[in-house]
């Protein structure tokens, strides 16, 4: 029925609090309350445009229509976003999934708020392999997004207790992207400036920080496609 467009829901369930949420330990895979991942893959058919992948989380499915809007025209703008952090196996399948069935030209990648039962070693250790993937099955310019702080949700204010890991999660990011030259967005310099942009759980953003980070993401992509 849709030709063009591929929708793979496993569980869309975006709720404010869902990066907060508890976690029961499975083995080595933490699960959080409520899971949910959401592909949608524009242009299937169609070799006139580049492909550019969007993955990530909540924050991604914030921007990613404004990024869209961005690139009508310039290219077929793509997304995963899910639940499942980096430190997660399950991750890399939700990955691996899409990224064998179809080729992307640009790959936009941002993963840190969720997975909040993994410490950032094991964070980190994910990174690798992560990048690996990304180049499997083609050869995509990436980009990488690195997280945004996490305020305390009573006064969002920048507070040790919330914003630690997302830190660590970030230096890891940033090291492995100066070895491998791939350029970082840097929206969590993005959200230390600007509280306002956030909205009272001290996670998510309102409008006016949402267009912030689609404006970055955006520049980064299209400088990517210049390339």
């Amino acid at each position: 029925m849709f030709k063009n467009i591929f929708v793979s829901t496993t569980l869309c369930l975006l709720i404010l609090n869902s990066c907060h949420t508890a976690k029961v330990a499975q083995g080595n895979i933490i699960n959080e309350d409520i899971e949910w991942s959401h592909s949608w893959i524009t242009g299937t058919n169609k070799t006139d445009l580049p492909h550019v992948l969007i993955i990530g989380d909540s924050h991604v499915e914030g921007y990613y229509p404004s990024v869209a809007k961005a690139l009508e025209g310039i290219a077929y703008p793509c997304k995963l976003t899910t639940s499942k952090s980096m430190g997660d196996p399950m991750l890399m399948e939700q990955l691996e999934e899409v990224l064998k069935h179809y080729h992307f030209d640009v790959i936009s990648f941002n993963n840190g708020l969720h997975g909040r039962g993994y410490t950032a070693e094991e964070y980190a250790a994910f990174i690798p392999g992560i990048y690996k993937l990304l180049l499997k099955y083609g050869n995509p310019k990436i980009q990488w997004v690195n997280t945004t702080a996490e305020r305390d949700h009573l006064n969002l204010q920048i507070t040790d207790a919330f914003n630690v890991n997302v830190v660590n999660r970030n230096k890891y990011v940033a090291a492995f992207a100066s070895k491998n030259n791939i350029p970082v967005i840097d929206n969590y310099s993005l959200s230390i400036a600007h509280p306002e942009y956030y909205r009272n759980d001290g996670v998510h953003f309102v409008p006016e920080g949402i267009a912030a980070e689609s404006n970055n993401v955006t520049h980064g992509i299209l400088e990517l496609l210049k390339k």
